[in-house]
C-alpha cells in the first residue's frame, strides 16, 4: 500500500521519501506504513512543487487533522482519487473553542467527505459520531518501543521527577505550568524538563520568592532520542494537564519503567497507569501518590509491571490493525 501522511511536523529534507524515523510522534506512522510525509502548509504553498493530483499516487492518505490544515484536507480529497483518513491529531477542545467558526463548518465538510476518522481518545467518539456518517474508532498512535528498549536499558534512577511539561512551549502563556510547578513545591523533589525557550527559566525563577520551589535541571535535547535517554534517567513522571487527548508522555513514561501522574484525560494514562490518574487540580492527591511511589517499592513495581502487560496495545502492528479495521 502507497501511503502519505501530511501534517503540521515542520518541513525537512525526507519529506517525499521512504521514512525510517523511529519516534514518538505522528511521522511514526509514514514509518510503519512504510510511506513518506508532506508539510501540508509547505504542499499548500507551493514548495514542493507539486500539485493536488499528486496525492493519486497513493493508496492511502492520512491528513491531521488541525484547523491550519482543514482546506488542505478538502483539496486532497477532492482534488485526487486517494483514500483519505482523518487523523485527530489535537486535544478536543481545539476543534470545538479553539477554532474559528467558518472553519468548524469547513471541519464537518471535511469529515463527511473523507473516508474514515481515526481519533486519539475514546472518550471523543460519540461527539465525532455525531459529526459525522462515516466510520470513527480509536486509533491513537504506535510507539517505537523495540527502539526504545535499545537506548534504554535498565538504570538507577535519579530521586527526581521528569515534568511532562512546563511552558508548553509557548512563549507568552504555558498549559498547565502554574499546576506543575506548585505540585513539585509540594512534593518537595527535584525535577527535571527539557528546555524550550529560556522564559521557561524565567518563568520559574519570577516564583521562586513566594513558592517553595525545588531545584529543577534544565536540560537541552537535542531530538527525541536524546529526550527519551534523559528521561531513562529519571525516578517518575508527572504530568498535569486537563486536555482530553492522546498523551505521549505516560508512554514515553511506561516505556522506560518509570511510573507517570497525571490525569485520565489522557487516553495513554487511563489505559497505562489506571492506579495513578488524578483530577490535574488535585495536588492533594498527586502529593500522596508520588509519597506512595518513593516509599513503597511493592507499589512502584506493580504499576510499572502493569504497564508493562498494556504496552503491546501500542505496537505498530496493532495499531496499524486499529486503523485497517476501521477502514475496512
Amino acid at each position: 500500500m502507497k501511503f502519505c501522511l501530511v501534517c503540521r511536523q515542520p518541513p525537512w529534507e525526507m519529506n517525499g521519501k521512504l521514512y525510517k524515523l523511529e519516534v514518538n510522534n505522528i511521522e511514526y506512522w509514514a514509518t510503519v506504513i512504510g510511506g513518506t510525509s508532506y508539510n501540508g502548509l509547505a504542499f499548500d504553498q507551493g514548495e514542493y512543487d507539486l500539485n493536488y493530483e499528486y496525492f493519486n499516487e497513493f493508496d492511502l492518505v492520512m491528513v491531521a487533522l488541525k484547523q491550519e490544515l482543514v482546506e488542505i484536507g478538502i483539496k486532497i480529497k477532492k482534488q485526487s482519487s486517494a483514500k483519505v483518513v482523518i487523523f485527530v491529531d489535537a486535544e478536543l477542545e481545539h476543534f470545538t473553542s479553539d477554532m474559528r467558526r467558518d472553519l468548524q463548518a469547513r471541519m464537518v465538510e471535511l469529515l463527511n467527505i473523507a473516508d474514515a476518522v481515526a481519533v486519539i481518545h475514546d472518550e471523543s467518539i460519540p461527539f465525532f459520531k455525531l459529526l459525522t456518517s462515516k466510520p470513527v474508532g480509536l486509533v491513537g498512535l504506535p510507539f517505537p518501543l523495540e527502539r526504545v528498549r535499545k537506548l534504554c536499558p535498565p538504570v538507577q534512577k535519579r530521586e527526581e521527577i521528569e515534568l511532562g511539561s512546563i511552558m508548553g512551549a509557548y512563549w507568552l502563556r504555558n498549559r498547565n505550568g502554574l499546576v506543575n510547578v506548585v505540585a513539585l513545591s509540594e512534593i518537595d523533589l527535584p525535577g527535571t524538563v527539557d528546555v524550550w525557550h529560556p522564559v521557561e527559566k524565567q518563568y520559574v525563577e519570577a516564583m521562586r520568592e513566594y513558592l517553595p520551589i525545588p531545584p529543577i535541571r534544565f536540560r537541552e535535547a537535542y531530538g527525541w532520542q536524546d529526550y527519551i535517554t534523559e528521561a531513562n534517567k529519571s525516578l517518575l513522571g508527572l504530568h498535569l494537564d486537563f486536555r482530553l487527548t492522546w498523551g505521549r508522555f505516560p508512554v514515553d513514561c511506561a516505556a522506560v519503567r518509570m511510573p507517570c501522574v497525571a490525569p485520565a484525560t489522557f487516553y495513554t494514562q487511563k489505559k497505562l497507569f489506571p492506579d495513578l490518574c488524578v483530577p490535574y487540580y488535585d495536588i492533594d492527591l498527586v502529593k500522596t501518590l508520588v509519597n506512595r511511589l518513593i516509599t513503597e517499592p511493592s507499589f512502584y513495581e506493580e504499576v510499572v509491571a502493569y504497564a508493562e502487560t498494556q504496552l503491546d496495545f501500542f505496537s505498530p502492528e496493532l495499531t496499524i490493525a486499529r486503523l485497517m479495521n476501521l477502514l475496512a
